[in-house]
């Protein structure tokens, strides 16, 4: 089997209305400079501005599998080769990057996989499942290119994710009871990343874009699911999953950004500084909660209604973490280019404590009805979710614009941080109701 998929993207910003104004300049407010040498500086509406390129993708793919069918034994046996290659062409000469316009440089990825199972069935209720896979992934066209609206470069060095997986799976299926118990491992390598935010780092403060590689992932745990039947009416179900979701390696960062406002002489050839290493590894990864149970109870009444009640346990959820912070560059006075004389190890690692949600449980409710009229189906179904209106986050992320230690502690001292963690928020109370009527 094989599918091949192109892809060619034209990404611009127009302009819709100039809420009164007679034209736009299109200059760059910080650095006053061209965001378009090649054309007008004045632009109207309905035309172009600030930046215009286009993306250019091509993947490849063939993919082959073998299968065993036996009375104990089942397997599988399946491989993949993958060719992609991305390429940026920039449409306009940005005054502030010589590489902005034109075509970039083509980059290139083929990578190989392999995935293979084992099925053994101790009797026709009871089996039990292997499964494993080593796979090579390109990264996304997002984590290619560092800043595509304005220019050409290329993650140095950028090389495809590497990915080990494997679960094991116990399976049951009896009159009354069914159920599955997995354990699963994954570990991800050579992850890169690229994000864009505001910094106050050790080393300059300015818009930048932060590259991260050599980024290792890893997933583990066990999860169970049980299903059963007490009677005809009345059914009972319990799931569970431990697990632990790491950054398992401490990553390389370097930032790009406008050099006016970096430490001129730290910036490389490529014009990006190397903030070395972010000490990461085994802080949580914000997955969600990395520890879930839930037990349901439902009933079916002969009369065509029904009733179910599910109760849920979510607990280990943390908020996502700043890398730029965990690096050298945070000890830095940006005034001095010297350490911070109170960033002591004990005082940054308060700062940094990664922030962990809180456990919590909710209450789930469902029923329904329905009729058979005149030769017409009638049902109404009604949910009642979170029932004792719990108030709950659901994730969030620390902020990366306090980069160095003396910002961010000033700013925690005023009790109410400017720049403290972002948080999200799950419904209240919530309700719906259908009504269906079939003929």
């Amino acid at each position: 089997m094989e599918h091949l998929k192109k892809l060619e993207s034209d990404n611009y910003a127009e302009i819709q209305d100039l809420l009164g104004a007679e034209f736009h300049e299109d200059i760059d407010p910080f650095s006053d400079t061209l965001n378009d040498v090649y054309s007008a500086i004045n632009k109207f509406e309905k035309e172009q501005f600030n930046y215009h390129y286009k993306m250019n993708a091509t993947d490849f793919d063939v993919f082959s599998q073998l299968r065993y069918s036996g009375s104990t034994w089942n397997a599988f046996l399946a491989g993949n080769y993958s060719n992609i290659n991305y390429e940026r062409k920039g449409l306009f000469l940005n005054e502030r990057f010589s590489n902005s316009f034109g075509k970039s440089e083509k980059v290139n990825f083929s990578n190989f996989g392999i995935k293979s199972g084992l099925e053994y069935k101790i009797t026709g209720r009871h089996w039990l499942t292997l499964n494993g896979a080593l796979l090579n992934r390109a990264p996304t066209i997002q984590n290619v290119f560092i800043n595509p609206r304005e220019n050409n470069a290329i993650v140095p060095n950028i090389q495809s994710e590497k990915i080990s997986t494997t679960d094991i799976n116990y399976l049951i299926r009896l009159s009354k009871l069914t159920g599955r118990v997995t354990g699963f491992y994954t570990r991800f390598q050579n992850t890169t990343d690229v994000n864009y935010f505001f910094v106050d780092a050790g080393v300059g403060s300015d818009f930048v874009q932060e590259v991260i590689t050599d980024l290792d992932k890893l997933h583990m745990g066990t999860e169970v699911g049980l299903e059963y039947q007490v009677s005809s009416s009345v059914k009972l179900s319990a799931v569970a999953s431990i697990s632990k979701y790491l950054y398992a390696s401490d990553p390389s960062v370097s930032i790009n950004f406008d050099t006016a406002g970096a430490v001129e002489d730290l910036i490389n050839p490529e014009g990006s500084i190397d903030l070395g290493i972010a000490h990461i590894k085994d802080y949580r990864l914000a997955q969600g909660p990395q520890k879930a149970m839930a037990f349901g109870v439902e009933y079916r009444d002969p009369k065509y209604w029904w009733m179910g009640a599910t109760t849920n346990y979510l607990a280990n959820n943390y908020a996502n973490i700043s890398t730029i912070i965990r690096t050298h560059s945070f000890y830095l006075n940006p005034e001095t280019g010297e350490p911070f004389p109170n960033a002591t190890d004990e005082n940054v690692n308060r700062l940094l404590a990664q922030k962990k949600l809180d456990n919590f449980y909710l209450l789930n409710l469902v029923g329904g009805k329905s009729w058979l009229l005149n030769g017409k189906y009638i049902s109404v179904f009604i949910s009642v979710n979170n029932v004792f209106d719990t108030i709950f986050r659901t994730g969030g992320y620390e902020q990366s614009r306090n980069g160095n230690f003396g910002q961010m502690q000033q700013d925690n001292l005023s009790g109410t941080p400017s720049f403290a963690p972002k948080y999200w928020y799950g419904y209240g109370r919530t309700y719906f109701l259908n009504l269906a009527v079939s003929f």
